[in-house]
This record gives structure tokens, C-alpha cells and sequence, in this order.
């Protein structure tokens, strides 16, 4: 829906309507049989000829019902107008259909007598809407209910009108910065500047869009369509009402991380508007009329108030001060003395205006807990937003604490804090797996997994569980949340895998569970005893004493030797069993059964977790698990080297172009998408972008470190996750430089503490830790 166009009658689009019905109550709306076509042009009698005739047509279908498309509509009644050869072109011209049109509404006496309706409905065309005008009049009845052809108009544009107020309300009104009030003020018929309030109004943009259903005849204001819009609106919680026929947008309050609005809210620049413009015009008209009765202290108020508030700063110019100053202004003018129409007039739109500036700051002073609404609808969707693609970037588990979320953006009172933790979780649970955990402290600890990935982050939890106990709590939790999917046949279960890889996921996930127990086993008995330092004492006792008594020629000293050997061997056992700190690897880091591999020895032998996703490249489903190099990363390493070069540049002109998140250099892969495929052999044969993308992606994700910075520390609109290639983590030079950007970052952030808290864990972890996110040297 556009804004409203210059070329409109601001008179006709800010005239007064009466307050919205309700639709399904109204009361009859009559028009009524005109038989001897009294007072009615010869245009006018055969557009109620051609009314009748069309209503016959429908009726000889034989449908009951009423549907807009059944009605004779504005656009076509030119082309049935021009049949009747008695009428002279001059009275098929626009001028004379207007004149028509405007007899059978009986307009002149506010449509007592009326003999057609004629009532809007809106279609959509593409990306536009447009508004359809309909004329109906059966003509069968002294007077006919004309209430069926307005409900079933109407009802047919609820979906458009739904479409229009959803996108009203993500669209910022844009005013002129100089002069907000600009849209308000235009020439009336007699050619003086004008206020008109209302033309800032929901109704007066819908009326524009009306006004191009009725081209190229003149518009008629369409009083009963623009009240039952507004009641539709009002009772869908929609708009918010300033007068009965004026309302606004209720608009979707975006805010920056720092707490600021991303757009500025609909109340304020309607609230700007009004008062810009009620300054021109008051200043410009009182002065007049405090000149023309001689009112001298009047005048020199008026002095006062430009002298006081005639040059405030930008940004302050309809500040409250200035605003409560110059209603004050207004309303100790003595309108009652004015007797003329100019004096009446300007009384009538002053005080008009005053009326819908003193609602409008009402609903301002409201916006402080929109805000808190706004701040936890963003919060709720960057919630379902990180959830996704946590699971899906990193095959783990979602972890956050609601109320340090909530406390975050700003919302830290302890009834709403609880209340928005509940809605939190129960609007995760419509779409993920989760699984809550009451902390001592009160806090909630929640745990999210996106169903369409589940075998695969059981299978690198399962994989993290082998060489780490920390993550077997994870692991639990995990098999918790698919246990639950399960029980509720929830159908996004593993949706977004193929399903020949979730039966292989879940077989290596159950040997590695088998590896694990077995190794816990042997790891209990070693704990008990070390058989082979018994068995190598049990063996060389013997040994002595099989030489002790070839040396003696005694036999009966190998049966001493027996008993002797086994006690012997079994205090060796007992002895040299392993120690609870044996368990314990240097640096505190648990020892594998597999010999200190470390995590990307056990895990990436297994075939990598993104074959699993539906790709179309199947030539090595059949590879094994457990294969420490295997084709396919091969392959994936081939795509990886050519994409480097175009994600993370050798050559760059700011360092920011080797740092990305994962929708960043999403956003380099597609923009550099053709010279990707072109650079790598294995890519030139797909046709599918999507596809090049994904496996692009993947294989980057594979080759690259990614480093998970913990929730805590992530402040609101910071990503959560930041990805290096592995080349530039191994170069000091380029380690230095990021560093360096990221102080330099946090210098100019100095005094938000989160924010230096975030970028001091980057800085230590590039630094400091980085090789921890370098991939292992494999075994030759």
C-alpha cells in the first residue's frame, strides 16, 4: 500500500466518518426502487438498466450465495455503456458517469434515497493490491438489504487486508526530517495552506488505494468500506485508535543490540507530524486572527513562544516542552469571540488537531512497554534462529539460560521474567526437542536440538562421550530428547538427513557405545589389578625354580614353585594396578582407549556427518565407517582449497574479510558462487546453485575452525559462533592482525562491558588457545 498521493481532495479523504460497526451486526442498509427514474441523468437510467440486467444474468446460474465476482464492477461499465446508442459520447465521458454515479448514491442528502451501492473489494495482482469497485442494485423491491453484497465484499478482502496491515506494520512511516508535518499541510479549494489531522491516518492510505479502483472517474468517498477496515483492524488488535476514524499501525517495534529502536515507532512520527504541523499552521493563523481583533498580549505571546521555542536544536524541535507550550497557545485562544467562517474553521481544525496530539501522547508514554514486548519477540525469534543452526553448524546441543537472555535485552522484572521463560520454552517445544533443568539458583537451563538433525548429534555427542566425560551429560540429555520425539512420532524427526545414513549414524553410534562400555570394563578391572604384571611374575617364578630344580635334579621344586608363583604374581598384579590418577592425561584432559588421538582421530575417521544431508552425490554411500582417509574427504578437501581463496582472501584490503559467522560467509560463497564452480573441477558439472552452496559450505566448515564463544558472554545481536580458516590460524601474521582489530573493536566499545568481555575471550582464544582448533597430524 503506497502513501498517500498530493493529487487526492484532502477534503473529501479528512472529512469525518462515523464510528467503525461491527460487520456482523449491522443494521440493514437500504436503496430503493427509483420506477419513474425521477431526478436521474439518461446515464444514470441505463446504468440501472444495465444493473438490473447483470443481476438477472447471475441469478439465472442459479447461485444462492453472494461473491463479489458476480457484481457489475466500475472498470467495466464504460465497455456496457457504450451499446446504448441513444446516449451522445458526451454522456458516456467520465464527467457525466461521475454525475451519474453520484445521483444513484444520492449523495446530495448523505444517500437517504440511494438507488445502487456502491462498495469496494480488493484483489491481489502479482505483488500489488488493487480495489475492485462493485455497483449493485436488483431493482426486484420498493427497497432492498443491501447488507449480503457489503458483508460478502468485505469478507473476500479479509486475506488482502490481513497482507496489508502485517506489511503497514514492518514498513516505518518516512517523514521529511526538515519539516515532518509537510504531509499534513496542502492547499484547500481556496488556495490557503490547510491542516487536515487525519490525512495522516490508516483510513486516509487505504482511501488512496480506493481512489485508483475508481480511475478515470472521480472518487467517492467510501465511508462504510473505511469504517469496516478500521473495526477489522481495531478488533484484530491491529491499529490503535487516536479518533473513531482515525487510527494508526500498530507497528513491530525492531530494536538494536544497544537498546534503540531500528526504525522509529509509528506513534512518534505521527506525534512529529502533528506538531510541525500544527505549529505552521497555528502560528500562521492565530497570528492573523489576533491582528485582525487587535488581541496585542495575544500577539505578544505568540512573540514569546517563537522567541523561546522558534530555534531548537534537530532532533528537539517537537520536543514535549515545545509541544505542551504550543497547545497551550491553542487552547487559550478565545475561538468563541470568532464569528466569521475563517475563525470557526481554523477553531474547528486546531482543536482537532490538539484532540489527536493529546492521544498520541498517551500512546507514547505506552511505547516503554511495547518496547519490553518488542525486546522479547526479537529475543523468542533469535532463539529459533540460533537453535536451527546450532544443530545444524555444530551436530550438538542447544544450551541457554532464559533469564539471563531476558536480562540481556533489558527485561529484568522478576513477573515478567518468569512469564517470558514459560513462553520461551513452549514456543521451543512447537518446533524443537528440549529438555529443561531447574538450577539451584532458580534459573532454568535449557537444552535444544532441531528434530531434523537428531541421529546425527547423538553421533557426535556419542563420538565427544568417547574421549571426554564431560560431554556424556550432554549425551544423556540428548538421548532423553530423542526418547521424547520418539514417544510423540514427532514427524521433523530426522527429516533433514537421508534415511540409508540415519540406520548407518545409529549403528556407529551403537559400537562406539559398545567400544565405551567395553573400555570402562577393562578400565574397572585394571583399577582392580594388572594382569600383566601378574602374569609376568607368575612366569618368571616359575622360571626360577624350573632352573632351580634342573640345577638340584629335584622335581618337587617346580610343585614349591606353583603356589609360590601365584601368590607372587598376584601381590605384582595387586601392586602395580592402575592408579585413579593414571586416569587423568597431562593438563587435566582424559586419556583415550586409542592412544591420545584426541577427538579428531576418533571422530573424523567416521564418514563425515554431512554426507547425511540430501546432496544428490551418493558415489560413496557404501564407504565403511572407521576409514582414517577415505574419497570423500579427499574430495571435500579438493573443494575446500578452491573456495579458500574467494571466502577467506589472500589478498584483502581490511582484515573483517577473513572473519565470518556462518551467515557471512554464506553470503561470500553466494556471491562468488560462479568463480567457485569455475575454479574447482569437481563443481564445474552441477547446474544446481543450491547445491554448489551446500557442499561449499560444508566442506569449508570441515577445513576451517570454528570457534563456539560460550552464551554467557554473547551479547544481544553478536553471533554466537566465529569461523578462521585453518591457514590464517596458523599464521602469526594474520593471528596478530585479527587480534589487532579485535582490541581496536573493544576499545571503541570500552564501556559496554559484555562487549569487551566477548571480544577478550576472542582475543585470548586467537592468541592463546588457537591450536586447539588446528586439526590433528594424523598417523602415518
Amino acid at each position: 500500500m503506497e502513501t498517500l498521493e498530493q493529487e487526492i481532495s484532502f477534503e473529501e479523504l479528512a472529512s469525518n466518518q462515523n464510528k467503525a460497526p461491527d460487520l456482523e451486526a449491522l443494521a440493514p442498509d437500504y436503496i430503493f426502487l427509483n420506477d419513474g427514474a425521477v431526478g436521474l441523468s439518461a446515464t444514470a437510467r441505463c446504468i440501472l438498466d444495465e444493473l438490473r440486467d447483470w443481476h438477472k444474468k447471475t441469478e439465472k446460474h442459479g447461485s444462492k450465495s453472494v461473491h463479489p465476482s458476480y457484481l457489475l464492477t466500475l472498470d467495466k461499465l464504460g465497455e456496457l455503456l457504450n451499446k446504448y446508442r441513444n446516449l451522445s459520447e458526451q454522456a458516456k465521458s467520465p464527467p457525466s458517469v461521475d454525475m451519474a454515479l453520484r445521483q444513484l448514491m444520492d449523495l446530495e442528502k448523505r444517500g437517504r434515497n440511494k438507488s445502487a451501492l456502491i462498495y469496494p473489494f480488493l484483489v491481489r495482482n502479482g505483488n500489488k493490491v488493487l480495489a475492485r469497485i462493485s455497483i449493485a442494485s436488483p431493482q426486484k423491491e420498493a427497497k432492498t438489504d443491501v447488507t449480503p453484497f457489503r458483508k460478502a465484499c468485505f469478507s473476500f478482502s479479509e486475506e488482502t487486508i490481513d497482507l496489508i496491515l502485517n506489511n503497514r506494520a514492518k514498513k516505518p512511516r518516512a517523514l521529511e526530517e526538515d519539516r515532518p508535518g509537510a504531509m499534513l499541510l496542502h492547499k484547500n479549494k481556496s488556495g490557503q495552506i490547510w491542516l487536515y489531522p487525519k490525512l495522516a491516518s490508516l483510513q486516509s492510505e487505504m482511501a488512496s488505494l480506493l481512489r485508483r479502483g475508481f480511475q478515470p472517474y472521480s472518487y467517492i468517498p467510501m465511508n462504510d468500506f473505511l469504517a469496516d477496515f478500521a473495526n477489522y483492524a481495531k478488533n484484530k488488535g491491529a491499529v490503535v485508535e487516536i479518533l473513531p476514524d482515525y487510527h494508526l499501525i500498530l507497528d513491530d517495534l525492531q530494536l538494536n543490540p544497544d537498546g534503540t529502536y531500528v526504525n522509529q515507532p509509528e506513534v512518534i512520527a505521527h506525534y512529529r507530524a502533528q506538531s510541525d504541523a500544527l505549529e505552521v499552521f497555528a502560528l500562521t493563523y492565530l497570528k492573523q486572527l489576533a491582528e485582525r481583533a487587535g488581541y496585542n498580549l495575544f500577539r505578544a505571546r505568540i512573540q514569546d513562544f517563537e522567541t523561546l521555542h522558534g530555534n531548537a536544536e534537530p532532533g528537539k524541535k517537537q520536543n514535549s516542552e515545545k509541544v505542551e507550550a504550543l497547545i497551550q497557545l491553542v487552547e487559550d485562544f478565545p475561538f468563541d469571540k470568532e464569528k466569521d467562517d475563517l475563525g470557526k474553521r481554523v477553531a474547528e481544525t486546531c482543536q482537532q488537531s490538539v484532540r489527536v496530539i493529546r492521544k498520541l501522547i498517551q500512546e507514547k508514554a505506552l511505547l516503554s512497554e511495547r518496547k519490553i514486548e518488542g525486546a522479547f519477540k526479537s529475543l523468542k525469534n533469535r532463539l529459533n534462529i540460533q537453535a536451527k543452526e546450532h544443530s545444524q553448524n555444530n551436530l550438538t546441543l542447544y544450551r541457554f539460560i532464559p533469564e539471563k537472555r531476558l536480562d540481556a535485552v533489558g527485561i529484568t522484572d522478576s513477573e515478567l521474567v518468569s512469564k517470558y521463560t514459560n513462553e520461551i520454552v513452549a514456543d521451543l517445544k512447537t518446533k524443537f526437542g528440549l529438555k529443561e533443568i531447574k538450577r539451584e539458583d532458580g534459573t532454568t537451563e535449557v537444552y535444544v536440538v532441531d528434530p531434523g538433525y537428531m541421529a546425527a548429534v547423538l553421533h557426535k555427542l556419542t563420538a565427544d562421550a568417547k574421549i571426554s566425560p564431560a560431554a556424556e551429560k550432554e549425551l544423556t540429555i540428548a538421548k532423553e530428547i530423542h526418547a521424547s520425539l520418539l514417544s510423540s512420532k514427532n514427524p521433523a524427526l530426522n527429516s533433514m538427513l537421508k534415511a540409508d545414513y540415519v540406520v548407518k549414524l545409529q549403528q556407529d553410534a551403537a559400537l562406539m557405545e559398545r567400544e565405551v562400555e567395553d573400555r570402562q570394563k577393562s578400565e574397572a578391572l585394571a583399577k582392580k589389578v594388572n594382569l600383566s604384571m601378574g602374569l609376568l611374575g607368575f612366569v618368571g617364578t616359575m622360571l626360577f625354580f624350573l632352573i632351580a630344580s634342573v640345577h638340584f635334579n629335584a622335581a618337587g621344586v617346580i610343585l614349591v614353585g606353583l603356589p609360590v608363583g601365584l601368590v607372587i604374581g598376584g601381590l605384582l598384579a595387586v601392586f602395580f594396578r592402575d592408579k585413579e590418577k593414571s586416569d587423568i592425561g597431562p593438563g587435566g584432559v582424559p586419556r583415550s582407549s586409542g592412544g591420545g588421538g584426541g577427538f579428531a582421530a576418533s571422530y573424523s575417521g567416521i564418514s563425515t556427518v554431512s554426507d547425511y544431508y540430501p546432496s544428490g552425490d551418493d558415489d560413496d554411500a557404501d564407504e565403511h565407517f572407521g576409514k582414517a582417509e577415505s574419497p570423500k574427504e579427499k574430495k571435500v578437501s579438493l573443494i575446500a582449497k578452491g573456495a579458500e581463496r574467494f571466502v577467506f582472501p589472500n589478498r584483502f584490503t581490511k582484515i573483517q574479510d577473513k572473519i565470518h559467522d556462518s551467515k557471512s560467509m554464506r553470503k561470500k560463497i553466494w556471491d562468488n558462487i560462479d568463480n567457485i564452480r569455475q575454479s574447482v573441477a569437481h563443481l564445474r558439472t552441477e547446474s544446481d546453485d543450491d547445491k554448489v552452496a551446500s557442499t561449499v559450505e560444508y566442506a569449508l566448515l570441515q577445513n576451517s575452525a570454528t570457534i563456539a564463544i560460550p552464551d554467557e558472554i554473547v551479547p544481544v545481536g553478536m553471533p554466537s559462533t566465529i569461523i578462521l580458516s585453518h591457514t590464517d590460524l596458523k599464521a602469526p601474521l594474520i593471528r596478530d592482525q585479527i587480534s589487532e582489530f579485535l582490541r581496536n573493536e573493544a576499545q571503541k566499545k570500552k564501556y559496554d562491558k559484555k562487549l569487551v568481555k566477548y571480544y577478550t575471550f576472542l582475543i585470548n582464544t586467537i592468541e592463546v588457545e588457537y591450536y586447539k582448533y588446528l586439526p590433528s597430524r594424523k598417523k602415518k
